[in-house]
């Protein structure tokens, strides 16, 4: 708390790195970005330079889309005003989440912890420096809900390569990155606010920042426990507990 008595805001990042410092940085190995890659909810105020921000987004959109149709769109979110509208769909959302999944963590410290992160980006939200929304225009090929099922598919699937594009740049350059689906539950209202056509869908909101954490190796599960060979059931790569296997 300030002497005030008002929250302390989130203070500044000591270092920042130049443009051509963190643009160089791209040249990270693809295996290291993708084994340290995290999601990065805690972020400095700082802002984030066109001059970085804009050849991310131009890169991340060398992915493929449905028949190379490119109906995509970045939104970018920097007005404080805009911020805080999309900051009070999402209060509320957070609000009726956060009790479902304490519950769910209840006895498991790592998930209590895990938590927090989430808890301060929501606090904030408005205050971080940007948002990025993706955005894909549906039509008869592709829609973001409905059948048949191929179109839903090619929807999402013409759009998230991008997005996992820029989470690893994000992670390259130093950016701090996550995705967020709350804020856009209400669709209707958030495309309102962003001054979307009906057929432009965003599908995430993801903010960006200076990170107040740090990248660094992840778990994740067993690869043997994901695989299935052939027909679903069938995992001939798990490993038995006593390491003999299955």
């Amino acid at each position: 708390m300030t002497t005030s008595g008002r929250p302390a805001r989130p203070e500044a990042a000591a270092d920042i790195p130049s443009t051509e410092e963190a643009l160089s940085r791209l040249d990270m190995p693809l295996g290291e970005a993708m084994r340290t890659q995290r999601a990065i909810r805690k972020l400095h105020l700082d802002p984030v330079s066109h001059d970085v921000l804009l050849p991310l987004l131009e890169l991340s959109l060398k992915a493929p889309t449905s028949s190379n149709t490119q109906d995509w769109s970045y939104l970018v979110v920097e007005d404080p005003e805009q911020k805080e509208r999309l900051a009070k769909l999402y209060r509320p959302l957070f609000r009726a989440y956060d009790p479902i999944v304490s519950r769910m963590a209840r006895g498991d410290a790592k998930a209590q912890r895990q938590m927090a992160p989430g808890r301060w980006q929501a606090k904030h939200f408005a205050e971080l420096p940007l948002f990025v929304i993706p955005c894909y225009r549906r039509g008869l090929k592709h829609r973001p809900v409905g059948r048949p099922q191929i179109a839903v598919s090619s929807f999402y699937g013409s759009v998230f390569p991008a997005v996992q594009n820029l989470l690893l740049e994000c992670r390259a350059v130093g950016l701090g990155a996550s995705i967020q689906t709350l804020p856009i539950w209400h669709i209707s209202t958030a495309r309102r606010i962003l001054g979307l056509p009906r057929k432009v869908n965003p599908v995430c909101i993801i903010p960006i920042g200076w990170p107040r954490g740090r990248y660094g190796p992840t778990t994740r599960r067993p690869i043997g426990e994901v695989v299935h060979l052939d027909r679903y059931g069938n995992q001939p790569f798990l490993v038995r507990s006593s390491g003999e296997e299955a």
